[in-house]
């Protein structure tokens, strides 16, 4: 997919074009706009970036049980219960009863649980402030290095800027590990690990074929 003679890869002493975006002729035929940008990756890899049309962008919405107005919801199944039959005294009566029943508790559940749209969370946890600050300082000093060609401060600055980011990730790790000794932490990660479907997280292939538990 690659487009013009933009280098994908850049340090001091070399650029190159070396890394190559594949796609099937399917796919290919709904990528546009290939390209590489000239935002500072804090690496020698630099960002690329293409559109993917057709693709399907249908928000995901869902109801949450827990949401729900449970004494609002009693309220209205009395409401549409109220002119069903007594008594019973055939089968065709029993099947009309039942359904009455079940439209009523559809109509009363989706009336007093609200539809939810559900996010996609991308915020990361370990970002802050002070490696905002580093790696705007590094993208203003590869932009300077690029013009000047001296990259001995810009290098210093990446140095530093990895090193936060190791010590931050391994803070984020440690809380995150405390945090989950709380029984509610517990139940929801059990709960994760114990779901079935799609969801799930798969077992782990041993070298001699087997899947662990």
């Amino acid at each position: 997919m690659n487009r013009g003679n933009k280098p994908t890869f850049l340090k001091s002493d070399m650029q190159e074009i070396i890394d190559i975006t594949i796609a099937t002729f399917y796919v290919g035929n709904c990528v546009k706009d290939w390209h590489v940008t000239e935002e500072v990756s804090c690496s020698n890899y630099r960002y690329t970036r293409f559109t993917v049309t057709g693709t399907d962008r249908s928000v995901e919405v869902y109801r949450n049980p827990h949401r729900t107005d449970w004494e609002s919801f009693r309220t209205d199944m009395l409401g549409f219960l109220s002119d069903m039959k007594d008594k019973i005294s055939n089968s065709a009566e029993l099947e009309n009863a039942a359904k009455q029943f079940q439209d009523a508790l559809a109509l009363a559940y989706n009336e007093n649980c609200p539809i939810t749209v559900r996010k996609n969370n991308r915020n990361i946890s370990w970002l802050n402030r002070d490696l905002a600050k580093r790696r705007k300082k590094g993208r203003r000093l590869f932009n300077l290095a690029k013009k000047s060609g001296n990259w001995a401060e810009y290098k210093r600055s990446l140095t530093d800027y990895y090193k936060a980011l190791r010590q931050v990730k391994r803070e984020s790790w440690r809380r995150h590990c405390e945090e989950i000794e709380k029984a509610s932490e517990c139940a929801r990660l059990h709960r994760t690990l114990s779901k079935d479907g799609p969801s799930a997280i798969s077992s782990i292939q041993l070298e001699n074929g087997e899947y662990t538990t």
